[in-house]
C-alpha cells in the first residue's frame, strides 16, 4: 500500500506560495513517502502469507532454503510455510495439520496401515507445491513407510461441458489443467 504525502497542507497559508517552500515540500514528500513505504514492507515481513522478495529472502537464509530461479513469491512462501511447519512428534494428525496448512482442502490422504503404505492425491489448483508437498510429507513419515504422491488429474466424468466446448483443448490440457 502506497502513501503518497503532502506536507504543504500543514504549512501556513501564508508561506505555501513561495517557491522555496514549494520545492522543500516536495522532497519532503517523496521522502516521506519512501519512509512509509518501507515502514509498510517491514510490517509485511511479520507474517509468511505477506512476506516480500527482501523478506523471502530472509527466511530463505536462516531455513537454508536454496530457491529456484523459476520461483514465484507464491512458491517462495509456500516453502517457508512449510518448513516452518514441520514440527516432532509426527503423528498422523500431525501430518494432516501440515497438508492442511501446504494445500488448504486441496488434497486426499489414504493409509494403508497393513501395507505400511501413504497415499496422496493432490488437486491440480494446488500441483505447483506438488515437490514441496512431497519433500515435506517424506522428511515427516518414517523411513519404513512407502510414500506415494500423485495429481488427481480431472476425469471424463467430472465435466459439465459440451463435447464441442471441449473440443477446442488437447487431451493433456483437458487432463492436467484446472478448468473453470
Amino acid at each position: 500500500m502506497v502513501k503518497n504525502v503532502d506536507i504543504s497542507v500543514y504549512q501556513p497559508p501564508i508561506v505555501k506560495d513561495y517557491k522555496e517552500f514549494k520545492e522543500i515540500s516536495r522532497v519532503e514528500n517523496e521522502m516521506l513517502t519512501d519512509c512509509w513505504s518501507w515502514s509498510n514492507k517491514v510490517f509485511l515481513d511479520q507474517f509468511i502469507e505477506t512476506l516480500t522478495d527482501n523478506g523471502c529472502k530472509r527466511w530463505e537464509k536462516i531455513l537454508n532454503i536454496q530457491p529456484k530461479g523459476t520461483d514465484t513469491l507464491e512458491v517462495r512462501r509456500f516453502r517457508i510455510k512449510s518448513r516452518i511447519n514441520e514440527d516432532l512428534p509426527y503423528t498422523y494428525k500431525a501430518l494432516l495439520n501440515v497438508l492442511d496448512n501446504l494445500c488448504g482442502n486441496g488434497y486426499e490422504v489414504t493409509l494403508f496401515n497393513d501395507e505400511y503404505r501413504l497415499k496422496i492425491l493432490i488437486e491440480l489448483t494446488v500441483k505447483r507445491m506438488f515437490d514441496e508437498v512431497e519433500k515435506t510429507v517424506r522428511r515427516m513419515l518414517p523411513a519404513n513407510m512407502i510414500l506415494e504422491v500423485s495429481l488427481r488429474y480431472n476425469q471424463h466424468i467430472s465435466f459439465r461441458y459440451k463435447h464441442s466446448t471441449l473440443g477446442k483443448y488437447t487431451h493433456r490440457c483437458l487432463r492436467e489443467e484446472v478448468l473453470l
